[in-house]
């Protein structure tokens, strides 16, 4: 498949060697009235792999767009304070649309994913995509709330012992066993094969709830009732649609066809692979599933899905 550039358009400036990053993960934020009563004062925690910063500002009025988990960019930063002291700035500014040059994999904080080698992992299968397959999943992922549950959430309600970021992890050994398998063979989009394996389990992140009836996770009422499988594709469309994320057409139905096709499935409406992308993630969601998530109880090698027809566990 051949890659195609995407259309010109404003892109977000990234990290430069030497300066500050030019976006962070707004971590937490407290609000206190400012002296004698007038305006806020605001005092934030940021997260960026390449800082940790604590910055404070003046505002007339709370601005409730900002809320943890969010994309934010400085304005007005002041020299750096003392060690200790938070860095007094004009204003954060929320980054409202999913941006290209933006990865979501760089602000990851530790309250998030606490073992950094599998940040490490997918930010390495992050730069070996297209500039628009990135831009694509940062609009899927932009949502924080989707994100944060992406990466913390379970790969199933059971079989397989729970591990923390069981998702991210099942994610990223798909994708890395996909693009091993992908390697050295001039017809497939390694684009195509990463973004296929990263975001074939995605949905789960809105399959699943915390509940304290359970102490732990269960199904959400679109996780019963619609499943991962379409999920995914709904942020899929939005991305192009609403966020206006351009992905060459053959690329995307590729990404598509990957996500979708099952093989022996056809009774039930669904393609069997036909592309060598699609067989490649097949095969190797199998491999990490039998390598790494061995399942509790007997028969080894067990899929965590109901079968092979259906991905909506």
């Amino acid at each position: 498949m051949t890659q195609s550039m995407q259309a010109d358009r404003p892109v977000f400036e990234t990290t430069t060697a030497g300066f500050p990053p030019a976006y962070y993960r707004l971590v937490s934020i407290t609000r206190l009235p400012a002296a004698h009563g007038k305006g806020v004062t605001n005092l934030a925690s940021l997260y960026h792999d390449q800082e940790e910063l604590q910055v404070t500002w003046q505002s007339q009025q709370v601005d409730c767009r900002l809320k943890r988990g969010c994309l934010v960019t400085i304005r007005g930063r002041k020299s750096s304070p003392p060690s200790g002291d938070a860095c007094r700035i004009q204003r954060l500014e929320l980054l409202e649309k999913p941006l290209p040059g933006i990865s979501p994999f760089a602000t990851i904080p530790s309250s998030w994913v606490r073992d950094r080698t599998w940040i490490a992992r997918v930010t390495e299968l992050w730069q070996r995509l297209s500039r628009p397959f990135q831009h694509l999943l940062t609009a899927v992922f932009w949502d924080a709330r989707r994100f944060e549950r992406f990466l913390t959430g379970p790969a199933a309600l059971s079989s397989y012992r729970p591990l923390p970021n069981a998702n991210l992890r099942h994610a990223v050994e798909t994708a890395e066993q996909a693009y091993a398998l992908a390697h050295g063979l001039s017809d497939v989009s390694p684009s195509v094969v990463i973004a296929s394996a990263l975001l074939h389990d995605a949905g789960k992140a809105d399959d699943y709830r915390l509940t304290p009836e359970r102490d732990g996770y269960a199904f959400s009422e679109r996780g019963l009732l619609v499943g991962s499988r379409h999920t995914v594709l709904e942020w899929l469309a939005v991305a192009r649609g609403r966020d206006g994320v351009i992905v060459p057409d053959s690329q995307y139905l590729a990404l598509v066809h990957a996500l979708t096709a099952t093989p022996g499935a056809s009774a039930l409406g669904l393609r069997e692979p036909q592309t060598i992308e699609a067989s490649i993630l097949n095969v190797a969601h199998r491999v990490s599933d039998e390598r790494a998530w061995p399942p509790i109880d007997p028969p080894a090698g067990r899929l965590h899905l109901p079968s092979r027809a259906s991905r909506m566990r």
